[in-house]
C-alpha cells in the first residue's frame, strides 16, 4: 500500500471514530447509551429514585463535569441498562420574583447550547392574565403554568429542553436532554413491558 493511500485510510479512520465520539458524548461528560455500571466507573455515585415513567433513574453526584449551581441531576436508563434521558435542576435563586437571575442564567446557558446544538423553538410566554401581567410577580405566574419560559435546542442525536420553573418567589433552571435512539429504544422496551403484563 502506497504512503499516500495509507495516510488517507489513516485520515479516514480518524475522521469517523471522531464523529462516533461526537455522537456518542453525552451532557456532564457522560456517553449515551452507556450502562449504570460504566457510569459508576467513571467515578459518580448513583442513588436509586423512584421514577418509572423514565425507566430505572437514579439521582447522581460526582459527576466527571458539572456546572457549579446543579442542584440535582437525575440519570434514567431503558429497560437494556442505557442511557437516554439526563435531568438536571439548578439552586433556587431565592426571592427571584422578576425572574431577572434566572433569565440572565437561561441566556448564559442558552449562548453555550448554542454552540453545539441548533435552537429549534423558543417558547417566552407571558401570562394574558392581568393579575399574573405583572413583571413583579413572573416567578408566581411560572408557579402557576400561567407563564411558560422554555427553549428546545437539537442535534442529530439527541433533544434539550432548557426551561426556568418557580416555587412561587424562587426560581430555578432546568435541563432536560433527550438521546433519540435511546428514547425509541425505551418507549419500544415499554411497550414490550405492558404487553408482557396482560
Amino acid at each position: 500500500m502506497s504512503l499516500l493511500l495509507r495516510l488517507t485510510v489513516t485520515l479516514l479512520t480518524l475522521s469517523s471514530s471522531v464523529a462516533i465520539a461526537q455522537e456518542d458524548a453525552g451532557p456532564f461528560g457522560l456517553t449515551w447509551l452507556a450502562s449504570s455500571e460504566d457510569v459508576v466507573a467513571l467515578g459518580a455515585t448513583l442513588v436509586p429514585m423512584d421514577l418509572e415513567s423514565f425507566g430505572q433513574s437514579y439521582i447522581a453526584t460526582n459527576l466527571p463535569k458539572a456546572l457549579s449551581d446543579i442542584e440535582a441531576v437525575v440519570l434514567s436508563f431503558g429497560y437494556d441498562n442505557t442511557l437516554w434521558r439526563v435531568a438536571a435542576l439548578s439552586s433556587e435563586f431565592e426571592n427571584d420574583r422578576y425572574g431577572s437571575q434566572a433569565k440572565a442564567r437561561y441566556e448564559q446557558l442558552s449562548a453555550s447550547l448554542s454552540k453545539s446544538y441548533s435552537l429549534t423553538d423558543t417558547y417566552e410566554v407571558t401570562s394574558t392574565d392581568n393579575y399574573f401581567m405583572d413583571a413583579e410577580k413572573f416567578a408566581y405566574a411560572l408557579s402557576k403554568d400561567e407563564t411558560f419560559w422554555y427553549s428546545i435546542f437539537e442535534s442529530d442525536v439527541a433533544e434539550i429542553e432548557l426551561s426556568i420553573d418557580a416555587n412561587y418567589e424562587d426560581t430555578f433552571w432546568r435541563l432536560i436532554y433527550t438521546h433519540n435512539q435511546g428514547k425509541a429504544a425505551f418507549n419500544s422496551g415499554k411497550a414490550d413491558a405492558e404487553v408482557d403484563a396482560l
